[in-house]
Parts: structure tokens; C-alpha cells; sequence
């Protein structure tokens, strides 16, 4: 859903204060594909391909680098690349720095966060073109700085190959069925599948029905299953009104809550239909998230005859 992908952005300034180097130049024996991607990177030594995100990871560290696939034009996503903007994730901006990578234009941000008591340091590299934009995130303790220097050098090492050709759904662990619903497939980005009425995006249909199937990054840290889902829905960039309903669910051999509320587009004030599956497996989660400004019951049993189709591969 449009409004849900803005909440997967990451804004972040664009300066001018730093010269521009150029990156990312050629492939290597040593590049490694990042699965699902157009992207290709050497990783830093001792991490191996992450398992719940599109990247790689070191456990014994806690360190990542997960690579990004944004729908909207570089120079738009770009435009939001403030300071401020960067506080409303929780982080801090330490330095921005311009760059050029395969030829588009690109920025490197060095930023902190606090998150699980620790204190993270970030390597952002953000790059593309007029049809996508890429964010390619290295994090680490901050308090490990040895991690600092190879990750950097990894991010660094990008190699992005516009031309090359991703099926969105090998790429992803699970499959949902929209057949006989009216939604089309639209994108395919970050562990996620984004289903509409006519597959653009934005959606330009006039009841702006989306639904989106996506699975967790990380491990969750609460035993409250029930609570995590109701904060999780109330994040949107929808404001949430009223909770209409909230049942137990099972699909798949998964438990965990079905949630439809009422809210308002916090921008326009307009009405808004908001549904939620959270399933819970081990301590990861599956989210199916759907919504619509019109034609509400109609929606609503479409989005549940589409979640009860979901399964995992």
C-alpha cells in the first residue's frame, strides 16, 4: 500500500558539502550475488547470507548489511533525505557524503541508534535511478568498531546490474493466491509481496485497495502476541481510530489475530479501512496488511479470502 511503503523509507539529507567519489565499479571473482536482488557486493569476511532478509549477516556480532528495493525514482526518495527526517527512525545523522556508483547518483550516511540496550552504529549507501530506488544498510555495535571498517569497505563494493532480471517470488519463503479477487501483483520488495486493483504503483484505482504479504527481518522479543499485533497496526501512517475487530486466527498451521479498524489518512483526514493478519512462527512473525478508501465490506471479505490462501513454500 502506498502509505505503508513511505513507512519503509528511510529519510535522510542530501548535501553538498563532501566531493563526490566514484564506487561500485566493476565485478570480481570475489563479488557475491545478494539473492533476490540486483545487487552484488563482496561481504566482509566471517559473514555468511543472511536467512530473513535479502543480505548478509554475522551472529556472533549481531552485524548485518541488508540490501533495500524501494518503488519510486531516486530523485524523488531523495528529496526527503533530511536530518529530521532521520530522527523520526531514531537515528541520528553523523555524516553524509555524496557519491557516484555505476554511474547514478548516490549518498553514503554514517548514523547511531539505539535499539535492544545497545547502541548501533549505521552505514547507509543509497542509490538509484528513475524507476527504483536501493538502500544497502550495514549495521554493527558501536562499541565493535573493528566491524566499522569492513563493512564500509563492503557497502563500498557494490556493484548494481540495472538490467538484470528478478522473479520477485522465488525470492520470498511463502505464496498467496489472488485468483477471482481482482488484484494484480504490483511489486516485489524487502521479504515482501504488494498485490492492487490494476498493479501500479502508486495504485490508481479509485478505491486505492492494497495488500501487502511480507515476513519479519528479525526476531520479535515479547511474549505478547496479542499486544504486539494491536502496536503493530497502530505504526501505520494510517491514524487508527477504532479496533472493530480482533479474533484469534489460524492459516496455515500458524496462529496468531486477525485485526480490521477504522482510521483516518493522518495527510488528507480521509477514511480508511485497515486490515491485519499477524502469524507467529518460533519467534518470527508473517504480516499480511491490507486497506482501502472505499467500498469497505466489499474489501474486507476480499482481504480475508485472500489471506486464508496464504502458505509457506
Amino acid at each position: 500500500m502506498k502509505k505503508v511503503l513511505v513507512v519503509l523509507c528511510i529519510s535522510l539529507p542530501m548535501l553538498s558539502a563532501f566531493a563526490q567519489e566514484i564506487v561500485g565499479s566493476r565485478l570480481t571473482d570475489a563479488h557475491v550475488d545478494v539473492e533476490g536482488t540486483k545487487i552484488s557486493m563482496v561481504p566482509p569476511k566471517g559473514f555468511t547470507k543472511a536467512v530473513n532478509f535479502a543480505g548478509f549477516q554475522q551472529d556472533e556480532s549481531g552485524s548485518s548489511i541488508m540490501v533495500l528495493d524501494l518503488p519510486g525514482p531516486f530523485s524523488e526518495v531523495s528529496k526527503g533525505f533530511t536530518k529530521e527526517g532521520l530522527l523520526t527512525q531514531g537515528m541520528t545523522l553523523i555524516q553524509l557524503e555524496e557519491m557516484t556508483l555505476n554511474d547514478l547518483p548516490a549518498v553514503l550516511l554514517t548514523a547511531e541508534q539505539d535499539a535492544y540496550g545497545n547502541t548501533y552504529k549505521k552505514y547507509i549507501l543509497a542509490f538509484g535511478n528513475e524507476k527504483e530506488s536501493i538502500l544497502v544498510n550495514g549495521t554493527f555495535i558501536k562499541d565493535d568498531p573493528k566491524l566499522g571498517e569492513p563493512i564500509k569497505t563492503a557497502l563500498l563494493s557494490v556493484v548494481y546490474q540495472s538490467e538484470k532480471e528478478i522473479d520477485p517470488f522465488d525470492t520470498v519463503d511463502f505464496e498467496i493466491n489472488t485468483n477471482s479477487t481482482g488484484f494484480l501483483f504490483a511489486k516485489g520488495m524487502m521479504n515482501a509481496l504488494i498485490f492492487n486493483r490494476d498493479g501500479k504503483i502508486p495504485s490508481q484505482s479509485d478505491d486505492q485497495a492494497n495488500f501487502i504479504v511480507s515476513k519479519a527481518f528479525s526476531e520479535i522479543l515479547t511474549g505478547d502476541k496479542e499486544q504486539f499485533a494491536l502496536n503493530r497496526i497502530k505504526q501505520l501512517p494510517v491514524a487508527i481510530e477504532e479496533i472493530v475487530s480482533m479474533e484469534p486466527i489460524e492459516i496455515d498451521g500458524i496462529n496468531g489475530f486477525e485485526i480490521v479498524a477504522d482510521g483516518k489518512d493522518r495527510k488528507t483526514g480521509s477514511l480508511e479501512k485497515v486490515y491485519q493478519v499477524m502469524l507467529f512462527t518460533d519467534n518470527l512473525y508473517y504480516i499480511l496488511l491490507a486497506s482501502s478508501k472505499t467500498d469497505f465490506d466489499e474489501n474486507i471479505d476480499l482481504f480475508k479470502k485472500i489471506a486464508r490462501t496464504f502458505k509457506r513454500k
